[in-house]
């Protein structure tokens, strides 16, 4: 990758996997696996700069689970961002799923009490075309 910089891909779906090693198989320094988010934070010993998720596991596994994980396995002053649906969209998108649906307030809340700061949320209108937008969140590990 550019500038010496590295990453790893981690996604629960096999499929999600291949997808990556089609689209950036061919850059230098990215690594692509098939775990389940808490197994991999709780098995590497590796310490992250960035953690991203991208409608991915904040959304879907409990934050009192993921988050102390995450925070345990990044470097001083690393960034977590990571998105999902603003709040009351899923019911109309995805009423069977289960997901941690947080308004911008409880994010705030929830991630400062696990040890994060400087947490800010924003909600982006959805593209043309697009009934629903996105919530994206970033803090700081303190």
């Amino acid at each position: 990758m550019t500038l010496g910089a590295t990453g790893q891909g981690v996604d629960i779906a096999p499929a999600r996997e291949a997808a990556a090693r089609e689209r950036w198989g061919s850059l230098p320094g990215l690594e692509f696996r098939t775990a389940e988010a808490t197994a991999f934070l709780s098995e590497t010993g590796e310490a992250f700069d960035v953690v991203l998720s991208i409608f991915g596991a904040v959304w879907f596994v409990d934050p009192d689970t993921l988050l102390p994980l995450i925070r345990s396995r990044m470097a001083p002053g690393g960034i977590l961002a990571f998105s999902h649906l603003p709040p009351g969209s899923q019911e109309r998108l995805h009423a069977k799923a289960v997901r941690h649906d947080r308004t911008p307030d409880e994010w705030v809340r929830v991630l400062t009490g696990h040890g994060f700061s400087d947490v800010c949320v924003s909600l982006i209108d959805p593209p043309e075309g697009r009934a629903v937008g996105t919530m994206l969140v970033r803090a700081l590990a303190a």
